[in-house]
């Protein structure tokens, strides 16, 4: 009985043994005839893209033109998709590469696009984007994204996280967003919002209160702005609490108010929104 039992063991292994035999030969004669089929065509997809498909993969396909070795047409054997990854992969543009073959051999690019909040221009470098974890992407012009513009000196680029803040709230309020052209920064306290009505611009000051300054922009525009005339001041500052302080366009014309303590001359107005409206009749709010 145990020698009965010992044979079945041996035929066994000896199955096993065939059969494993049997799917490497099979998987290495698959794979030698795989080897041996060309590369039809490229397949490209891009994951997540909020871009016009045409605009990102007009620019895959610039580079790839520029890549040195022929894709289509050749042996899938002769392809190296790590280094083919790894040469897209350069650009700070997309988040990951993949590349691989579809079951009819064409190569099929996987690409997923940073997703960009703001594009930076500074007077240090050429124009970057930036993502939502701050993480910095160099614009090229292939791979141009629609986003918020940001003037950012590099002097004050310790501000941008505050000017992040800041265009995060106005792009995602229906009443600000329609009326913002660009953002810049002009201090370590004087975010500016540049609207698309040209001839003057809001100063926000920082990320704080920042309800409550959109409610002073748009008592500004409703109230202020229709009566005195759009092109009566350069400069609208809704930063300091309970106030909305205009700056002249002509420092020549007179006001109606006042004269304050420092010879600044006042004109008042009191808005639903705010407590108290100081339209101001010189440069001081620009320093």
């Amino acid at each position: 009985m145990e020698g009965k039992d010992m044979w079945k063991t041996i035929l066994k292994t000896v199955l096993c043994a065939v059969l494993l035999g049997y799917v490497a030969l099979a998987f290495a004669f698959v794979h030698e005839e795989n080897a041996k089929r060309v590369c039809p065509g490229i397949d490209l997809r891009i994951i997540g893209n909020t871009l016009p498909d045409s605009v990102l993969t007009q620019g895959v396909n610039s580079q790839l033109a520029k890549y040195g070795r022929k894709l289509k047409g050749e042996r899938l054997d002769s392809i190296d998709l790590k280094g083919l990854e790894d040469y897209l992969g350069r650009f700070s543009n997309f988040e990951s590469v993949e590349c691989s073959f579809n079951p009819d051999s064409r190569l099929r690019i996987t690409i997923t696009p940073i997703k960009a909040e703001v594009r930076v221009f500074s007077d240090s470098a050429r124009s970057f984007y930036i993502n939502r974890a701050g993480k910095r992407i160099f614009a090229d012009a292939e791979f141009y994204i629609d986003v918020p513009v940001l003037i950012a000196p590099h002097k004050y680029e310790s501000v941008i996280p505050a000017a992040l803040s800041v265009i995060r709230f106005a792009g995602a309020d229906p009443d600000l967003s329609p009326l913002i052209a660009a953002y810049k920064i002009d201090g370590p306290n004087d975010i500016l919002i540049i609207p698309r009505l040209q001839g003057h611009v809001i100063n926000f000051g920082d990320s704080t209160r920042m309800a409550e300054k959109k409610a002073a922009i748009l008592a500004a525009y409703r109230d202020v702005l229709p009566a005195k005339g759009w092109n009566t001041y350069d400069t609208i500052s809704v930063k300091f609490k309970s106030q909305i302080v205009a700056t002249r366009r002509n420092k020549a014309i007179p006001t109606h108010g006042a004269a304050d303590d420092d010879g600044v001359d006042l004109e008042e107005a009191t808005l639903p929104e705010v407590a108290n409206i100081n339209t101001q009749n010189s440069a001081q709010e620009n320093g």
